[in-house]
């Protein structure tokens, strides 16, 4: 009988926990729903007019959002970056672009594709894992699902540029500080970031928050790629 009774037990509280998850699981998704939904932007950035807007990008792919600046403008020459690693050196001369994302070093590194995500890399990247800076050379920008133009004002772009910078972390000389040998294989380079990645602050937050500091409408907290690109109009080609 006594046994009965701790199987009972055992299932009553393994429904209660499978309810606990569900019910935190829907409620995050909810508050991302939300935070797509209630959207903001600096007031100080956004498109100007013709001679003063800056083009960049927003790309994802569907999980991982980037950022995409020019590589030279009057406001920020990003070359001295890319020589910074023998990665991207090589790509300088024929880079327009370049690609930015924030994320778990735990995670960022070590996955070339989606596939590649497992249990222990999942629960070390929320577990306030330490940050990096993933930095892509780019040559011609094609019109892709995914990949979106924007455009956005001189001042807006300067922010954009300011919250770039403060995402790396420096070493004692204030250089961006690059984790050697780390990459993907296709021309690209990591850097420590500054902050920690999180449940609450993922590779999209960061995005979300560059742009609504750019002057670009977005959400006050986007932690998906989609609650990013197309709550607030960014989605497609």
């Amino acid at each position: 009988m006594r046994g009965e009774e701790l199987a009972r037990s055992a299932a009553k509280w393994g429904l209660r926990a499978f309810g606990l998850v569900a019910a935190m699981l829907l409620a995050y998704v909810v508050a991302a729903v939300i935070g797509a939904l209630v959207q903001t932007a600096d007031a100080s950035g956004g498109a100007g007019s013709a001679g003063e807007s800056v083009t960049i990008y927003v790309a994802t792919n569907g999980f991982h959002t980037d950022i995409v600046a020019p590589v030279v403008n009057p406001a920020k020459d990003w070359r001295d970056l890319l020589a910074a690693s023998p990665f991207t050196r090589d790509r300088i001369a024929g880079a327009r672009w370049i690609a930015f994302g924030w994320g778990s070093e735990a995670a960022y590194t070590r996955l070339g594709k989606l596939t590649d995500l497992t249990p222990a890399i999942m629960v070390k990247a929320l577990a306030f894992d330490r940050s990096v800076v993933h930095v892509v050379p780019l040559g011609e920008i094609r019109s892709a699902p995914g990949v979106r133009l924007v455009q956005i004002s001189g001042p807006g772009y300067r922010r954009l540029v300011k919250v770039i910078e403060e995402s790396f972390a420096l070493d004692a000389a204030k250089r961006p500080m690059l984790l050697d040998g780390v990459t993907h294989g296709y021309g690209d380079s990591f850097f420590r970031g500054q902050g920690r990645f999180s449940l609450f602050r993922g590779c999209n937050v960061w995005a979300g928050d560059a742009l609504r500091t750019a002057g670009i409408r977005a959400g006050v907290w986007t932690p998906f790629a989609q609650s990013l690109m197309w709550a607030n109009g960014l989605a497609g080609g």
